[in-house]
């Protein structure tokens, strides 16, 4: 089995190989794991006009994976850009990690809470929440007000700031389960759990673990995402970004 994350920004050499290596110490071991990112646009994705910048070139990754034999495809953003898009345009599953992972922590917990990077980011959170359903699922939103490149650099302090914020989630906000709203917020899980008592979602692994269910359904029974309505490909004369579904 092959899955592959795109990072869905540019130049972040470093974070492709902390991740892979995140995905080694997690992944079964008949998954093989690819990671990449785009060659050009901005290097982080937060602002909302940022989006727009990368969907060509991510949607291009997302259907030469399903030609290359891939079997899943995350898009490495936990505001999962291209995420409908790219549905639209392959088979096999895509997965983005804010709806997999809000999905999943609607059932390991009463309400979660979501600990993320800056304030800026809340309308953003708010949409999406909405649009998948789970706006009563939702405690609260917490930011650790640092930004993607800074969290890169300094993890430590990254640790404490989650750790900070996720305590007043749950004695403030009566969160039941936290959601890690930034894939760069990954490596934490294992000791947030034991530190906060409560379950403790990082999106990278998580959404990768959820890749691997898809991807082994697709293969033993089919099953994927409908092409009724919703993520129906366009015919090859309607295309017009350079690629055939």
């Amino acid at each position: 089995m092959k899955i592959l994350w795109i990072n869905p920004v540019s130049g972040i050499n470093e974070f492709d190989e902390k991740i892979r290596k995140i995905f080694d110490s997690v992944k079964r071991t008949d998954v093989e794991v690819e990671v990449t990112h785009l060659t050009r646009g901005p290097p982080h994705l937060e602002y909302k006009s940022y989006e727009p910048l990368i969907l060509v070139d991510t949607l291009e990754k997302v259907v030469q994976a399903e030609r290359s034999g891939f079997d899943a495809v995350i898009i490495g953003c936990f505001d999962d850009p291209g995420l409908q898009e790219a549905r639209e345009l392959v088979s096999i599953p895509v997965i983005g990690p804010g709806e997999a992972c809000m999905h999943i922590a609607s059932t390991l917990g009463h309400k979660f809470s979501i600990v993320t990077a800056k304030k800026e980011a809340l309308a953003r959170l708010e949409d999406h929440v909405l649009m998948y359903g789970l706006e009563k699922k939702v405690a609260s939103f917490r930011f650790i007000d640092m930004g993607v490149l800074e969290m890169e650099k300094e993890p430590e302090r990254v640790h404490e700031a989650i750790l900070r914020e996720s305590k007043k989630a749950i004695k403030e906000d009566d969160a039941e389960v936290i959601i890690l709203g930034c894939t760069v917020e990954t490596g934490f899980m294992d000791q947030l759990i034991k530190e906060l008592k409560v379950p403790v979602i990082d999106v990278t692994v998580v959404s990768f673990k959820f890749a691997e269910m898809l991807a082994d359904l697709k293969k033993k029974t089919h099953l994927s995402h409908s092409k009724i309505c919703g993520y129906k490909s366009p015919s090859k004369d309607d295309m017009l970004i350079g690629v055939t579904p």
